[in-house]
């Protein structure tokens, strides 16, 4: 719902730019960015005599003559001082907080001035006044409703949800309150609750935009995007022009982006989520730097905005390798996963598992991704951090089997998932199938970092023909000492377990001596293959 505008809507408009000569027709809202009250009651005036009998166009008219005149003192002092509260008012719908609180200080002390003092400091960030007005408001309805929005502008949704549900038990009739409390379930991920609340106002306002808005974005929550769409459509541009900014947002995020670049960076500052969900999109098209440039202006106040902050600074992280830009991830993710309003949502405890696996403190994270795995079954990007948490802590087998469920190739085709992949197959004694992967990928620029992984693992594993297979492969790459003591060890470990009777141990030393005699052997090769030659026809065994 839009409550007010974080800048004038017009300001939007007039940075799209057009090539035509023709001018738009203009605004209201033109006339009283350019302080041009004449221009603006010579509108209203027109619309009167065009048969507009809309009784806002007398009251605008009373507001503009009061502006034009107001430096004369033409005005008497009671009706303007009334008036001079309502364009206040008219001003902070607009998101011109400065001139809305330049315009209240001059109206007298009412209850709606206090409300309106008192939004105007959560906008404003101004701590000391916000307290002051609390204090002032009073347990009537209007003052309870302030209170219950600035609750949910905070995040502090229960909170918001304790007011509203105060007010509904005394005053049944509020329908409206309905719509709040689902609002409220929405943003703490309670999304059958919020569609359950929301049908009891929907049964009686069936066309409502903002009731109507919320049901799809539940819809997109529960379900897809298709549903979302299909609900969304039913409400018509022609019979609602209230909230038709916030429909065109989301049908863009309803469609996954579609349309991003063409429709969100006219609702930049008009929508509050547009600025966030442009950037997101520019994060999903690898373009971190976009990304930063557009939440940079604005301090972070929402859960998603310190999201986006840390995903796009572990993107930079990951093309520069500065410190400073993980640390910044960290503490991020860190402040919306241990907030009072986060700790026990989804969001949150992915929050706080991001900032543990950007510390290396995998244990940590298994707590909090196993309490939402059953959230994520199917989910790749979950499935994908999940194994590498079980991995770094040694679960190989469920790590193995969370790796194989992934679908998406990006993934798949990733030097992460293909390392994860191939030391579980070895840790799970089937080092055969990790060899397997380093052949697939064999001339790729991963290669030779999964060849000593894969090596240095089945080594370690007592899995010595992989072990020299892969050794092998390096000191064919690389020629480097390390890679022939490698190879050494591992025919020599295979000697070993043919010497204790191993199953396939034959077999696995035959193989191995063939790979350190063949062509390009090792200037010392004989040093090894000689006594284990020896050896094995002493003992009949056929190598």
């Amino acid at each position: 719902m839009i409550l007010s505008r974080s800048k004038p809507a017009t300001d939007s408009r007039a940075s799209t730019g057009s090539n035509s000569a023709k001018k738009p027709f203009p605004e209201l809202e033109d006339f009283i960015l350019k302080r041009d009250y004449i221009g603006a009651i010579t509108m209203l005036e027109f619309f009167k005599h065009g048969g507009n009998t809309d009784v806002w166009v007398d009251v605008w008219m009373a507001w503009y003559a009061y502006l034009h005149i107001k430096s004369r003192d033409k005005l008497d002092s009671k009706v303007a001082d009334n008036i001079a509260i309502d364009i206040a008012v008219c001003y902070f719908y607009l998101g011109m907080y400065q001139e809305s609180q330049e315009i209240v200080e001059e109206a007298p002390k009412c209850s709606l001035k206090t409300r309106l003092q008192f939004h105007l400091a959560h906008k404003l960030g101004d701590e000391e006044v916000l307290m002051k007005a609390h204090a002032t408001l009073r347990d009537v309805p209007e003052d309870q409703l302030s209170l219950a929005s600035v609750h949910y502008l905070r995040a502090h949704y229960q909170e918001a949800i304790d007011v509203y549900k105060k007010l509904l038990l005394e005053r049944r009739t509020y329908m409206a309150l309905n719509v709040y409390v689902a609002l409220c379930y929405y943003k703490l991920d309670y999304y059958d609750v919020s569609q359950e609340v929301l049908g009891v106002y929907l049964a009686q306002h069936p066309t409502s935009t903002v009731a109507g808005n919320l049901k799809a974005c539940n819809l997109f929550r529960l379900y897809n995007g298709k549903a979302a769409e299909s609900e969304l459509k039913q409400i018509s541009s022609e019979q609602h022009t209230f909230g038709q900014d916030l429909v065109k947002h989301n049908l863009v995020v309803f469609r996954n982006g579609e349309g991003a670049l063409k429709v969100l960076p006219e609702l930049v500052d008009v929508v509050p989520e547009a600025r966030l969900n442009l950037a997101g999109y520019r994060l999903r098209n690898r373009e971190p730097l976009e990304a930063r440039v557009l939440l940079e202006p604005l301090q972070p106040t929402s859960p998603l905005h310190y999201i986006l902050r840390a995903v796009v600074a572990v993107r930079l992280y990951n093309e520069t390798g500065d410190e400073e830009q993980l640390k910044l991830a960290q503490q991020s993710f860190h402040l919306v996963g241990s907030s009072a309003s986060e700790c026990d949502t989804i969001p949150g405890r992915q929050c706080m598992a991001s900032s543990y696996f950007l510390a290396g403190h995998f244990e940590e994270v298994l707590v909090y991704l196993n309490s939402i795995k059953s959230f994520f079954v199917n989910d790749d990007t979950f499935n994908f951090n999940y194994a590498q948490a079980k991995v770094a802590t040694g679960f190989y087998r469920e790590a193995e089997e969370c790796l194989l469920s992934i679908q998406d190739d990006n993934i798949r085709n990733s030097f992460t998932y293909l390392a994860c992949l191939g030391r579980c197959h070895v840790m799970n004694k089937d080092a055969h199938l990790a060899w397997e992967i380093c052949v697939k990928s064999a001339g790729t620029p991963d290669s030779f970092a999964l060849l000593q992984l894969v090596a240095n693992d089945s080594y370690r594993m007592g899995q010595f023909l992989v072990a020299a297979k892969a050794f092998h492969m390096l000191d064919r790459l690389d020629g480097g000492p390390e890679m022939w003591e490698g190879l050494r060890g591992a025919v020599c470990g295979c000697a070993q377990a043919a010497a204790a009777n191993k199953p396939n141990s034959t077999a696995d030393l035959r193989d191995a001596l063939a790979l350190i005699k063949g062509p390009r052997a090792h200037p010392r090769a004989d040093h090894i293959v000689r006594p284990i030659t020896r050896w094995a026809q002493q003992n009949r065994i056929p190598v």
